[in-house]
């Protein structure tokens, strides 16, 4: 027979290290430290008793009298203000139905009257078979903080009340000044139009006739072989002059008098400036592209005249070329010259740029100035919605 096998003996058993309990009770001591430093407690809701075990702290924020902590959770419910305890109620419960987690405010009245907001976090805990078994979480007293930031909400509002009112008071002044405008620009236009009329239909003709009769009187003179018939032919050429003068401005006051609508009077006030200062001014429009609307006629005309006088004046420009266009659905009207170009920083002050972009904005249209590719300044009107134009040239 073999030699029997010796069993092996088994380790001895090691207990496991227990923490001793005189620190784990530091520990919880110094976690009770921190949340009464903080204001906060704690609760415990076992769902199976519909017992609420609360903390020390918890019963001190809510003001209930000192005890075990362990109260029915209806006791607790009474102490929730009454509008707040039906929506209190259904989002606890709602948080078990779903097993989630929870963030509510409630208020609670003390006995003194005062009220304190209160904010509870917490969630569910599940048993064994994952049936919710407790409801445990956080309490702590935001009353300061509530009425801090309700404090800053009511600054807040009062702050954009009073923005509201000086934006509409701003926007009535503005609507002021814009009405003053108008108004100031139709007299305006009123009573360049009259005196556009009145050179056209009282000194024009006046002057006419005297040439007329001028004319006349030297051929008189020359059949007679007088030698004051020179100086009298002299004096019928200025005569003339102030007459050419005469009309060129009554057309410039009065530019609806010109019959074919926009294209017409620019091509007049081309002529009448081109002679007068002896530069090139081209006026160029696409086929079947004009307008015979009467605001757009007699802004647009005076766009193009501030644009040209501009270029003349304080650009020293030799050639001005205007251009009526279609452009992506919109219709552009563009003024540019070979002159010592548009400033980067233009004077606002003047009155030259602000009045074109109000006639610019009075009939629909956008207005910018900008400085040429090469030389020069270009001036664009564009109609976004181009209504008054159409395909009569």
């Amino acid at each position: 027979m073999g030699t029997p096998r010796r069993k092996k003996a088994r380790p001895a058993a090691v207990s496991p290290r227990r923490r001793p309990r005189a620190c784990r009770d530091e520990r919880s001591d110094q976690l009770h430290q921190a949340l009464e430093a903080a204001d906060i407690g704690l609760w415990d809701w076992d769902l199976r008793t519909d017992r609420l075990l609360m903390s020390a702290n918890m019963k001190a924020l809510l003001a209930i009298g000192a005890g075990d902590g362990d109260e029915p959770f209806g006791a607790f419910l009474k102490i929730v203000h009454p509008e707040d305890r039906a929506r209190f109620s259904a989002a606890l419960k709602k948080a078990v139905d779903q097993q989630a987690s929870f963030d509510e405010e409630f208020r609670v009245e003390r006995s003194d009257g005062a009220i304190r907001w209160m904010r509870v976090r917490g969630g569910v805990c599940l048993g064994p078979r994952g049936v919710p078994r407790r409801v445990m979480g956080s309490i702590h007293d935001k009353t300061e903080r509530k009425y801090a930031f309700d404090a800053l909400e009511e600054r807040v509002r009062d702050r954009t009340r009073a923005l509201v009112e000086s934006n509409d008071r701003l926007r009535r002044e503005i609507g002021i000044k814009t009405d003053l405008q108008r108004q100031m620009m139709e007299i305006s236009e009123k009573e360049q139009r009259r005196i556009g009329q009145d050179l056209h239909d009282s000194l024009s003709q006046q002057l006419g006739g005297i040439v007329f009769m001028g004319q006349a009187l030297v051929g008189r003179l020359k059949a007679r072989g007088l030698d004051e018939a020179g100086d009298l032919e002299k004096l019928v050429a200025h005569l003339q002059n102030a007459l050419t003068h005469t009309r060129d401005l009554a057309r410039g006051l009065y530019p609806t008098r010109a019959k074919g609508g926009l294209v017409a009077a620019l091509n007049e006030l081309a002529c009448s400036v081109g002679e007068l200062f002896k530069v090139r001014i081209t006026v160029e429009s696409e086929p079947g592209l004009n307008s015979t609307d009467e605001a757009v006629i007699f802004h647009g005309y005076r766009i193009v005249q501030e644009a040209v006088n501009n270029a003349l004046r304080h650009g020293q420009a030799g050639r001005i070329a205007v251009r009526l266009e279609r452009r992506k659905g919109a219709v552009v009207l563009t003024i540019a010259d070979n002159g010592t170009g548009f400033p980067e920083k233009p004077n606002r002050k003047g009155m030259g740029l602000n009045i074109m972009e109000y006639r610019a904005a009075s009939i629909g249209a956008s207005f910018r100035v900008e400085r040429g590719r090469t030389r020069g300044a270009v001036v664009k009107c564009v109609f976004a919605d181009p209504a008054a134009f159409g395909n009569r040239g």
